[in-house]
């Protein structure tokens, strides 16, 4: 018998979903305390200094951009998506 990765996926999927399946739900939630959570929250909330990418003044306009970028001398950086404007302006 040859074994396909289809093969090999469907079984792999077939005993994570009875494993799960025989947990409970308290099995699945994390148990923690308040004290914890605040600690938590702390932690994955951006520190300052980690993401210098948000103190730019970022443009929506492409031709305020633009003109910004002539005027400076600077390169501009446009982001989009495969599946639309990063802004939901689809």
């Amino acid at each position: 018998m040859e074994l396909t990765m289809r093969t090999i996926f469907s079984v792999a999927f077939s005993i994570l979903v009875s494993t799960v399946g025989s947990l409970g739900a308290a099995d699945l939630a994390p148990s923690f305390s308040a004290d914890d959570f605040d600690r938590l929250q702390k932690l994955i909330k951006p520190q300052p200094g980690e993401s210098p990418w948000r103190d730019i003044p970022w443009l929506t306009s492409i031709t305020e951009a633009r003109a910004v970028a002539v005027r400076e001398d600077k390169p501009l950086v446009i982001f989009t998506a495969a599946d639309g404007s990063p802004l939901g302006r689809t």
